[in-house]
């Protein structure tokens, strides 16, 4: 069984989108935002975001399409000051922080669907020829691009293909899954993905919880829209490509937590010269919101209740059985620790050891990794110092 562990640079090796713009890193987001056609558009809320850059890091709001900071540091010292504004009770900061936090779960998820509307990915096509059915996909990316890969060239489908099964998938209308498993390759995302949706996150009662009616770990999958679908205050955009969607995600067929007896739910929307029109398509269903693990010091996976849970869980049986490991553009970041206790936990439980493979242009510190963390003797680690990218020669990672 082979397993290929996708990261960052995986994802940034997609150069056919019609924006002309890579998949960003941590330190070049919000340059990235800027250089696309949204960074423009009145719909994709940024608001709260630019008045909180402005009161802690002193930039005008006329200066924000110049401004960039590693978001994950932004985003981890801005859920971190929402914590600590849950435990003091604090209701006015906890309104704005979620506010920010909110806007950048959508604005990160928009610029990367942004991205990845374009053609197939050419390099994720020719790793996707290699698979066999019984191969596994783990990546810590929050993108499509293998999934569409997938899609196209083995019998991948996303109703059994992701490991966790969605309660439904939109194609052009909310459907059934597929009961059956279809035997393919699996894709696991460890971190959620783009086209992962479930309901809008709320702070209640001192903590965060969804609106939805049924359990957090339910989620649903959006595969593609020829047509208008319902979403927040009617704005759907049009113009993308399956497993891609504008800034707004369709809604759920969710009827959403019901109202506690006593109390009222009241629902507005501020309107005026200041605020962006409403949309022509409809609002009905339950608002929804991308499933990810935003890019965080500390990562709340227990908030999407045992689903997280089971796909770490798997990923480290999978790694304990694997006959060879193939790292492509995966830097095992510092921050990153549970994903070093993730190859510890899963090297431990095995009696050999498997082929490591490394396809990257600065592979040290990953051979590094292996020899010295996890034990893996040097003779069975194979290194290719290149790009991910069409021209490299695919098949070359198999051959050992």
């Amino acid at each position: 069984m082979n397993v290929f562990i996708m990261g960052a640079g995986a994802s940034k090796s997609y150069s056919q989108s019609t924006t002309n713009v890579r998949m960003p890193i941590a330190f070049d987001f919000f340059k990235t935002f800027n250089k696309l056609k949204i960074s423009e558009n009145p719909w994709v809320r940024v608001g709260e975001i630019i008045n909180y850059v402005r009161e802690n890091y002193q930039v005008d709001p006329s200066d924000f399409n110049t401004f960039n900071i590693d978001i994950e540091k932004l985003h981890s010292e801005i859920e971190e000051k929402l914590k600590i504004a849950i435990e003091q009770d604090n209701k006015v900061d906890v309104m704005i922080l979620h506010r920010v936090y909110m806007q950048l779960v959508f604005l990160f998820s928009s610029v990367i669907n942004e991205i990845q509307n374009g053609p197939i990915s050419n390099p994720h096509i020719n790793l996707a020829k290699l698979l066999k059915d019984e191969d596994f996909v783990i990546t810590y990316n929050w993108d499509t691009l293998m999934d569409r890969a997938m899609y196209r060239t083995t019998n991948w489908e996303p109703g059994s293909g992701y490991l966790v099964k969605p309660r439904m998938i939109y194609r052009d209308e909310w459907v059934q899954t597929n009961k059956s498993t279809i035997n393919a390759p699996k894709i696991i995302k460890l971190h959620g993905s783009v086209n992962w949706l479930t309901s809008y996150m709320v702070v209640e009662d001192g903590k965060f919880t969804l609106t939805q009616e049924l359990g957090p770990d339910t989620f649903y999958v959006y595969e593609y829209a020829n047509q208008p679908y319902a979403t927040y205050d009617g704005r759907f955009m049009n113009g993308y490509t399956p497993f891609s969607y504008g800034y707004y995600p369709v809604n759920l067929p969710d009827r959403g937590k019901s109202i506690e007896n006593g109390r009222v739910l009241i629902s507005m929307k501020q309107r005026g010269a200041y605020y962006a029109e409403k949309g022509s398509s409809n609002s009905s269903g339950l608002v929804s919101m991308p499933m990810i693990i935003p890019p965080v010091k500390y990562k709340s996976y227990n908030m999407f209740g045992t689903l997280f849970k089971e796909l770490w869980n798997t990923s480290e049986e999978i790694l304990s059985k694997a006959d060879h490991i193939i790292i492509i553009g995966y830097s095992f970041p510092k921050t990153d620790i549970q994903s070093e206790n993730l190859f510890k936990n899963a090297f431990l439980k095995r009696l050999n050891y498997p082929q490591i493979t490394i396809l990257n242009p600065k592979p040290e510190r990953i051979i590094e990794k292996f020899m010295f963390d996890f034990g893996v003797p040097e003779s069975n680690i194979r290194v290719f110092k290149e790009y991910f990218s069409k021209e490299f020669n695919i098949d070359k990672l198999l051959e050992y």
